[in-house]
């Protein structure tokens, strides 16, 4: 096999952005053998403009994909330009440091041979962009026996020049996305044919993939029949048929969720997640490797859930990628350059590839409250109103019981659509329809959230990156806390642990840390009392002797309690594996 599936030496990952911390974080055992360490996190996007996109300017970042279009591509029939579009690239790729992905979009950028060559082309139906501009676009009919034909012979000529590579260059190539319909997405079309006859159906368009799947394998395989490079598929299209030839076929397997990195708070993410989490374990069952990907397009700089806060909204961006489990965040050139955004860059790469709780550099629980209007046990209808997802009576219902706590729904409408209209929202919209209703988490669990706290919206300084979403501890009798479950795994052999915890410093109560040590299950670590600055503060500790076997109340590993009357509000929770 090429050199990059190779056993990867142990890394240290970089600290969280802002965390002062005079120690290393440990050394982690390498989790892939598919893939180099740490080469997953934040990549820009769109297409690698090496001219605006480098080390220099984009300091944070892994990498950059390179899309290349087939009009380029293949100009003429049968002349490829694949050296001329890609060698230079790949050259600085390995001069920056960069990893890279590679796909060929095969519409709406068809070359024009095709259609002289008796291939159909199609109006569509209009749409709009991301951005809310309308789409004059034409499309391939991709059945087209000719079509398929010139489909194939670009996708086996594509993996010959990466079979020609050196290791050095190929290397850098981490796979490839197969893009069989419209500028990578799933689907095959933006819009419907104008004309009768040329829809596709799901189970024809199911097949076109697979075929298209079954010769890029065979383009990117050695004499022995073995894959030298991995490939990534879309997610949103595949049915069971997709998703047992993806078990069957490949030796390590990539899918792409654009709704896991679109912004937070979209449509259907319990179902969505649920799906996802459910083909992640049948891929484990099977012994292979998995990876993943999304990008953040261009509607963070249009629309105000994003505008009004940018910094805070790539934050939060950034940290329900993580919870949903995605490797490859891209993130916009101009957001990704620099250390405007670091905080959210910094966040995803942390926790990006980690899946594995006893290798994972780090441990989160981001507290929140997410208020789903779907849900008629926490919601009822006889209160809220009848649960239909295009009932923005029920949302406004439910936002306004909370709206002491700064819950409010600026866009209704938006709310009701799918992840396609949520992200069009024009203010911040905190009801949804089957979203996630409880924290943001990797391996650090509340326990009993919601006997034991309260969610808030929009608290603290409007400006800071944290006031989005919070939870405070709930008090009974001058006093409350909250408990958290480390996962068993992560804290397997004894390491130095740095333990970082985000709150408001608002009100003059009083509150303490406390977790399981060696000697002592509720040993107490500090104890804080509030200045009321109003500002968002952090704690920071280094933890030795940390026994996490869930010996504290409520067989918990961590607790914050508090005594007074006053709210105590909680952004984070934080643990990191650093050397003794």
């Amino acid at each position: 096999m090429k050199k990059m599936f190779f056993l990867i030496f142990a890394v240290i990952i970089a600290s969280f952005s802002g965390c002062v911390n005079s120690q290393k974080e440990i050394a982690i055992e390498p989790s892939s053998k598919y893939f180099p360490e740490n080469c997953w996190g934040v990549y820009s996007w769109a297409g690698w403009n090496t001219k605006e996109v480098s080390r220099e300017s984009h300091p944070l970042i892994k990498g950059a994909p390179i899309i290349l279009k087939w009009n380029d591509v293949e100009p003429e029939p049968g002349v490829f330009k694949f050296e001329e579009l890609l060698d230079e690239k790949l050259k600085l790729a390995d001069a920056n440091d960069f990893y890279t992905f590679l796909m060929i979009w095969v519409a709406p950028n068809a070359p024009e041979w095709l259609y002289e060559n008796g291939v159909p082309e199609l109006e569509m139906t209009p749409t709009l962009n991301p951005l809310g501009q309308p789409r004059d676009w034409t499309f391939q009919y991709y059945l087209d026996e000719d079509y398929i034909n010139y489909y194939h012979r670009l996708l086996k000529e594509f993996g010959a020049y990466l079979m020609q590579l050196p290791d050095s260059l190929r290397e850098r190539v981490l796979y490839i996305q197969s893009a069989e319909g419209s500028t990578g997405d799933g689907g095959p079309y933006k819009g419907d044919p104008v004309l009768p006859g040329f829809v596709i159906s799901n189970e024809a368009w199911g097949e076109f993939r697979i075929d298209a799947w079954e010769v890029l394998k065979a383009a990117v395989s050695d004499e022995n029949g073995e894959m030298q490079i991995p490939l990534l598929v879309n997610f949103d299209s595949n049915s069971k048929r997709q998703y047992e030839w993806l078990l069957e076929n490949l030796p390590v397997i990539g899918l792409k969720n654009g709704m896991f990195s679109h912004g937070y708070h979209i449509s259907d993410t319990k179902s969505r997640l649920e799906s996802w989490e459910t083909f992640r374990k049948d891929v484990d069952a099977h012994g292979m490797e998995f990876f993943s990907r999304g990008e953040q397009d261009g509607e963070w700089a249009v629309y105000g859930w994003s505008t009004q806060n940018p910094e805070q909204a790539f934050y939060w961006s950034g940290i329900f990628a993580t919870h949903c489990g995605l490797d490859m965040w891209n993130v916009p050139n101009e957001a990704s350059a620099g250390y405007h955004y670091q905080d959210a860059i910094n966040f995803f790469n942390k926790y990006a590839g980690h899946h594995k709780p006893s290798s994972a550099p780090a441990a989160f629980c981001a507290l929140r409250k997410g208020l789903d209007a779907s849900d008629t046990i926490a919601y009822p209808e006889n209160i809220y109103g009848s649960a239909k997802k295009n009932n923005i009576g029920r949302y406004l219902n439910i936002a306004a019981a909370y709206k002491e706590n700064g819950a409010m729904q600026g866009d209704p409408e938006k709310a009701t659509g799918g992840g396609m209209v949520n992200r069009k929202r024009q203010d911040y919209n905190d009801v949804g329809w089957g979203i996630l209703d409880g924290n943001y988490q990797r391996f650090i669990s509340q326990i009993d959230a919601e006997s034991t706290s309260k969610g808030w919206w929009h608290k603290g300084p409007e400006k800071s990156i944290y006031s989005r979403f919070a939870r405070s501890i709930i008090m009974n009798e001058d006093k409350g806390a909250i408990y958290f479950d480390v996962n068993d795994l992560f804290y397997q052999n004894p390491v130095t642990l740095e333990i970082r915890v985000v709150y408001l410093d608002e009100g003059n109560s009083e509150w303490s840390f406390l977790y399981d040590s060696k000697k002592d299950p509720e040993k107490m670590a500090y104890t804080i009392k509030n200045e009321n600055s109003g500002e968002w503060k952090e704690k920071t500790i280094i933890v030795k002797d940390a026994k996490f076997e869930n010996n504290g109340e409520r067989s918990s590993d961590i607790s914050i309690r508090s005594v007074g009357k006053e709210d105590v509000i909680f952004h984070l929770i934080e643990v990191i594996k650093i050397e003794k």
